[in-house]
């Protein structure tokens, strides 16, 4: 079993599905659970995509690092964490050493359907680019840092939310 005092972090695109899984592994297994970038979010009094339009991605990033790498020191959370997180060394490396990673994977398809669908979306990069090529070329620049990372990849695509928390508690065991 997972050591209580590891906090699993779940990784994936935007729309593969972390907070949502992150909130079914919380009530499941009594860990509290945190959305990164709603945190942020709530921290700022702005809207990712706010946020995203005052600062450059380059400041966003230092301050999506700096929050991530200091709330870690705290208590045991399951961490819903932004599609971008690991894009910085420093947090990669601090996932590996503070708790289990989960990459949800899911197809740039399925993201695409998921995403064009969602009605509150606050996904600054994709309401710039609605386009299936677009998450394709993303998941391509992105897809070794989210591998480096993981301690678990879950497929996602034609999978219900329970089904692939069930399949992430069996990995923990």
């Amino acid at each position: 079993m997972l050591n209580k005092k590891k906090h699993i972090f779940i990784i994936g695109m935007m729309g593969s599905g972390k907070t949502t899984l992150a909130s079914i592994l919380s009530k499941t297994l009594k860990i509290p659970y945190i959305d990164t970038d709603q945190d942020l979010s709530s921290i700022l009094g702005l809207e990712i995509t706010e946020i995203f339009n005052s600062l450059s991605e380059k400041k966003f990033r230092m301050l999506e690092s700096v929050y991530f790498l200091e709330h870690i020191k705290n208590n045991q959370h399951i961490y819903a964490t932004g599609g971008g997180t690991i894009l910085e060394q420093n947090n990669r490396s601090a996932m590996k050493k503070e708790g289990k990673t989960i990459l949800l994977q899911t197809s740039p398809q399925e993201l695409f359907n998921r995403l064009i669908n969602d009605k509150k979306n606050q996904r600054p990069y994709f309401e710039e680019n609605k386009n299936e090529q677009y998450l394709s070329e993303l998941w391509s620049n992105r897809k070794k840092y989210y591998i480096e990372c993981a301690d678990y990849i879950v497929e996602t695509d034609k999978k219900e939310p329970f089904e692939i928390a069930n399949e992430i508690i069996k990995n923990l065991k």
